[in-house]
C-alpha cells in the first residue's frame, strides 16, 4: 500500500535485545553477562563471591572457619583453667582489718588524699560538735549524710563518750584510696587533730554505712590498736552501731565482718592469729 514502509522481518529486532537479534544470547538486564542464574548476586549479599559447592551451595570461607575453631579451642581453655588453678584463699574476718602501723590504726599500705582544706560539719548535732569534713561538694554531702545517721540513733555511753572525744579534737572524716583496697577505714596516729580516712568506695554506696566505720575507728583510736583487746573493742562497738543504725537487713560488708568477729567462739585467738597482740 501507498505511503506504508515495510519492515523486513528478518532483521526486525526487539529494543531489549542484543544486536542481531538471535534468541540465543538474549539475555535480561538484571543478569549478569553469560545469563547464568547461578552466579546471579545481589550487591547487599555479605556473602556474594563466597566459595560454593559443586551443587551450588554456600561454603564458609576458610578463615571463618579457622577462627571459629580457634575460639572454642579458647574458650575450653579458660574454662579449664578457671576450674584447675588453684583460687586464692579468702581472709577470714578477723583478718580483714589488719593491726596498725606507725601512721595507721589498722595498715592501709601507702593512702591518696585530696589536698581540700577540711570544713567545719556545721550542720552536726551535739555529739558531733567540733568534727570537719573535707573534699569535693559530692564528697562532702556523702559524708554528712553519713554522719547524720548518728545523730539520729541513741547509742551506748561508752560509744558516745569516744565519738565525743574524736569531735572534741577537731577530727576530720575524709575520703581516701589505699593501697589495700579491701580496708574500709583507718584512723591516722601522728601529733595533733585526728583524721579518720574512708574507703573511696563509700563515695558509692549508702551514705549510712559510713556512720559504723566511724564508730569503730573513734573507739579504736583512743586504745591501743595493736592489742587484740582493743580490735575486738573497736568490733564490738561498730556491730552494736550497725544494729543500731542499720538494723539486720544491712549488706554492709563491714558490718556483717564485724557480727562475725564477735559471734566467734575465742574472738581475740582470732584477732591474735591475724597479727595482733
Amino acid at each position: 500500500m501507498a505511503g506504508r514502509r515495510r519492515l523486513n522481518p528478518r532483521v526486525r529486532a526487539s529494543a531489549s535485545e542484543p544486536a542481531g537479534g538471535d534468541p540465543s544470547v538474549r539475555a535480561s538486564a538484571s543478569e549478569p553477562a553469560g545469563g547464568d542464574p547461578r552466579v546471579r548476586a545481589s550487591a547487599s549479599d555479605p556473602w556474594a563471591g563466597a566459595p560454593t559447592s559443586e551443587l551450588g551451595d554456600q561454603v564458609l570461607p576458610r578463615w571463618f572457619v579457622l577462627t571459629a575453631i580457634v575460639a572454642v579451642v579458647v574458650a575450653i581453655a579458660v574454662a579449664a583453667a578457671a576450674f584447675l588453678l588453684p583460687r586464692r584463699a579468702t581472709l577470714p574476718a578477723a583478718a580483714r582489718r589488719p593491726p596498725p602501723t606507725a601512721a595507721y590504726t589498722t595498715a592501709v599500705g601507702d593512702v591518696e588524699v585530696g589536698g581540700s582544706d577540711a570544713t567545719v560539719h556545721d550542720a552536726a548535732c551535739p555529739l558531733l560538735d567540733g568534727v570537719r569534713i573535707a573534699g569535693a561538694e559530692g564528697d562532702r554531702a556523702q559524708l554528712r549524710r553519713g554522719l547524720a545517721v548518728l545523730c539520729n540513733t541513741r547509742l551506748p555511753a561508752a560509744v558516745r563518750t569516744d565519738v565525743r572525744a574524736f569531735a572534741e579534737a577537731g577530727g576530720t572524716v575524709r575520703f581516701a584510696t589505699f593501697e589495700a583496697t579491701g580496708v574500709d577505714s583507718s584512723a591516722t596516729r601522728r601529733e595533733g587533730a585526728p583524721e579518720i580516712l574512708v574507703n573511696t568506695r563509700f563515695q558509692r554506696t549508702d551514705a549510712s554505712w559510713i556512720a559504723p566505720l566511724v564508730v569503730h575507728d573513734a573507739t579504736l583510736r583512743r586504745r591501743d590498736p595493736a592489742t587484740a583487746e582493743a580490735a575486738l573493742a573497736a568490733r564490738r562497738a561498730e556491730a552494736l552501731a550497725c544494729d543500731r543504725l542499720l538494723g539486720a537487713d544491712t549488706d554492709s560488708r563491714g558490718c556483717a565482718d564485724a557480727d562475725t568477729v564477735t559471734r566467734l567462739d575465742d574472738p581475740l585467738a582470732a584477732l591474735r592469729a591475724a597479727g595482733f597482740r
